[in-house]
């Protein structure tokens, strides 16, 4: 069994359904950045991930990411469309591969205790995509009990500090970095690619501009509160969206 459905349920943004998948449970998956790693994805039950950016209903498991794009209608056909998302997931890879398969039923659906036992001792990134503050903190609290190490990164430290313990706080700015950090966060921060890293941040290790020194699976800076460093990470704004960071920070 190489993949489960963890958590299927409200959305703790906007109480619509949603779905927590754990993928690679047996073969580490795909990811050349992140290396052998469980890669949990979240996304919306019911709404293909590229159907539900066109839209606007990723705002159930993105929350009000400013990297998410502004949905509009286009005055011509009258369809929405999305414009200026800077989101570094390319979308057509692992979020519709992962729904295709739940869409045929590849994912069981499987109890806390089993998936806490299905986790225990493996090296998990949680949110390969969507928030994890879109699920309840109970729900990780649970499930994430018993792995060996972790990855996670949060648009929502704002609302939910809990998840400083095993969550960066994603950071697009250095005013998100200070607001972040004193509300008990470690920073993850996206900047251009000409503006210098700050004080007590330290480069991403397997970022291109450090060569991709290491995959995260060997890295593993990025575990919030749970990992013992005292350096923020930082990174270039970098993945399929790149060309709108600037944008999309205007837009929020």
């Amino acid at each position: 069994m190489n993949g489960i459905v963890l958590y299927r349920g409200p959305s703790v943004i906007d109480g619509q359904q949603i779905i927590c998948i754990a993928t690679g449970l047996e073969d580490g998956g795909s990811n050349s950045k992140t290396g052998p790693m469980v890669q949990i994805y979240i996304l919306r039950d019911g709404i293909n991930p590229m159907k539900a950016v066109q839209t606007g209903d990723d705002i159930s498991i993105c929350g009000t990411c400013p990297h998410r794009g502004k949905v509009v209608r286009d005055h011509k056909t009258g369809l929405l469309t999305n414009v200026g998302r800077s989101c570094y997931v390319t979308l057509m890879r692992g979020p519709r591969v992962v729904w295709d398969a739940y869409s045929r039923g590849k994912y069981p659906e499987v109890p806390l205790a089993k998936a806490r036992k299905l986790l225990a001792r493996k090296v998990v990134r949680v949110g390969a995509y969507g928030d994890p503050g879109a699920v309840p903190v109970k729900v990780w609290k649970t499930a994430l009990s018993q792995v060996s190490d972790l990855t996670g990164y949060t648009h929502m430290w704002r609302e939910i500090p809990e998840l400083a313990d095993f969550c960066m706080a994603s950071c697009d700015t250095e005013v998100d970095r200070v607001l972040a950090k004193a509300l008990g966060f470690r920073t993850y921060r996206v900047r251009g690619k000409a503006d210098p890293k700050l004080p007590g941040e330290g480069h991403c290790p397997a970022s291109a501009e450090m060569g991709k020194a290491v995959q995260c699976a060997s890295c593993m800076l990025c575990g919030g509160n749970r990992t013992k460093a005292n350096a923020d990470i930082t990174i270039a704004i970098h993945g399929a969206g790149k060309n709108n960071f600037n944008r999309s920070l205007e837009v929020a």
